[in-house]
Parts: structure tokens; C-alpha cells; sequence
């Protein structure tokens, strides 16, 4: 067994696809298949099932893949630490986030690709439950989530930066604006001033909706939810384009103010989570460390 084994083989468990991973890892499928087999046995078990193409994992197999995700970030953050001594960090970060934190996290990632232009910066957008998931298996490095549904072995695995107030607005288009009032600048708004008022919000397995959920189940109110949408994009570009009135985090809220020309207002009367960072408290790459350097002083 050696490491790049171990990467043609986390490549295959990624594309579940012979052809596409070889091509990942710019070598021949032949020899993709050669050095799988050859890991297998080093084993002495089989970790793929094979028909005339990839079907799925072994259950050795998922055990391996474990490993070899774990091993494989060592050695990237290896080569980052070792960096420091040639000249500036170089490698990889990923960053999970949920669609709705109050954090605006653009100007964080701006500050950090400053300091370090050789860091290529992925961001993915998932939702709370995925976002720990992927911190526990690796494939994010730091996350942008809600504290809620954190199991107590998750609070022992993992560092959580600073909880922020998720406060909630209303957000409008121009057109929609006068029906509510939103230009007076100390008028809050309140689920009862919503009633039967044309909504749009994200979909319900976003943990952001379930706090909507469940304040709008304690009422006796009327909603008209009009679009439901896991993409935040869709959902600021319904408000421009008038087809309703948008719950979002405070954070989102001056954003889309800014960029889109929008309005708001505070929303009252629903609690919700604190959103916060996370990052494992081992496998820390030396990336890891700098974006969170920038959290504390932010």
C-alpha cells in the first residue's frame, strides 16, 4: 500500500466511475484498475464490487475510504507546513455553509486570499446536517452552520467560534415595499403583519426554515407561501422580481440591500439558532489555522 494507491482509490469512491476517476488522476484506466487491485491485495480483501463497471463499495471498502480521506489531508497539510520554509502556504481550503448564517463570510475569504494567493478557496453550500457530516468525514475543513442538533460527541470533536444572534428581516422589492410599511426606518415587522402576504422562503430540510416552522406553528395565522427554493440566489432574485417577500437573516439582508437595491426590516417574534464556525479540533492544516486567525479578529 502506498499513498497514491490510496488516492486513485479515494478518487474512484468519489466519481463512482472507473473512466472518470483515471481521468481525474490523469493516468490510464488500466492502471487506475491495476493499482486498485493491488491495494486489495495488500489487504487481502476485495474493497470494490465490480460488474462490468463500478457498483459500490466493499463494507472493508467504506473502512478504507475512511482512512485514506484522513491520511490523504495529512499529507496535504504535511506539504502546507512544510511550505512555510520555501515560501508562502500553498494548497487547498473548503469551506461548508449553510445558505441562511448571518455572517457574511465574502469579506473574510477576501482578507484571507490577500494574505495567501496561492490557497485556492472552495465554498459549498449545504445545508446544517450535511455541514457536520462533512466536517466528520473531512471533505469540508471549516463550516459556517447553526449550533442546534450538535450531538455531544460532535461538541467534544469539534471547535465552535463565535456564536452570532441569527436576527431575522423581511426582505422587499420596491414594488411589494408600500404594503408594509418598510420605508419607515424604526418600524419592525411582526409574523401578523405577514398574514396571507405572498412569501418566499427556503426549502424545509434548511434548518433556517424549521425556525420559521415552528414560530409560524405557534400562531393562529394565515400563511401564503408562494416559492420554496434551496437556493439563495433564486430566492433574493424572486423578491427583485416582486414575486413575494422573503424571510432572511439580518446578514442576508444588507447584502441583498447593497448589491440588489432592496429593502428591509427587522423581523420580530421568531427565535432562532446562534451561527457560528466550525472546525475540527484535530487535523488542523496550517490554512485551517490562518482563516481562523481572521474569524477572532473579524
Amino acid at each position: 500500500m502506498n499513498l497514491r494507491q490510496l488516492h486513485y482509490f479515494y478518487e474512484l469512491a468519489k466519481f463512482k466511475h472507473f473512466a472518470k476517476a483515471a481521468k481525474a488522476c490523469h493516468i490510464t484506466q488500466p492502471t487506475l484498475s491495476a493499482s486498485i487491485t493491488a491495494l486489495e491485495k495488500s489487504f487481502g480483501t476485495e474493497l470494490v464490487v465490480r460488474g462490468s463497471q463500478f457498483v459500490a463499495l466493499t463494507d472493508a471498502g467504506q473502512i478504507v475510504l475512511r482512512y485514506a480521506e484522513k491520511m490523504l489531508l495529512d499529507q496535504a497539510a504535511l506539504k502546507q507546513e512544510l511550505s512555510v520554509f520555501s515560501g508562502p502556504l500553498i494548497g487547498s481550503l473548503r469551506i461548508g455553509i449553510v445558505p441562511q448564517s448571518s455572517v457574511d463570510i465574502m469579506p473574510i475569504i477576501k482578507q484571507f486570499n490577500q494574505l495567501h494567493p496561492n490557497i485556492a478557496v472552495t465554498l459549498l453550500v449545504t445545508t446544517n446536517e450535511k455541514l457536520i457530516e462533512q466536517l466528520t468525514l473531512h471533505q469540508i475543513d471549516i463550516g459556517l452552520g447553526f449550533d442546534e442538533n450538535v450531538t455531544e460527541a460532535n461538541r467534544r470533536t469539534f471547535h465552535f467560534y463565535p456564536q452570532i444572534d441569527n436576527d431575522m428581516a423581511i426582505l422587499a422589492s420596491q414594488t411589494l415595499v408600500s404594503q408594509l410599511d418598510m420605508r419607515l426606518p424604526n418600524k419592525a415587522i411582526t409574523l401578523k403583519d405577514l398574514q396571507r402576504l405572498p412569501l418566499v422562503l427556503l426549502s424545509q430540510n434548511m434548518q433556517f426554515r424549521r425556525y420559521i416552522d415552528n414560530a409560524m406553528a405557534q400562531t393562529s395565522l394565515s400563511f401564503n407561501v408562494s416559492l420554496e427554493t434551496d437556493s439563495l440566489f433564486h430566492l433574493v432574485s424572486a423578491v427583485k422580481h416582486s414575486i413575494g417577500y422573503a424571510i432572511v437573516s439580518s446578514g442576508i439582508a444588507k447584502s441583498a440591500q447593497q448589491v440588489f437595491n432592496l429593502h428591509y426590516r427587522p423581523l420580530q417574534g421568531i427565535q432562532s439558532g446562534h451561527t457560528v464556525f466550525i472546525t475540527r479540533k484535530y487535523s488542523v492544516s496550517p490554512a485551517m489555522r490562518e482563516f481562523v486567525s481572521l474569524i477572532d479578529i473579524s
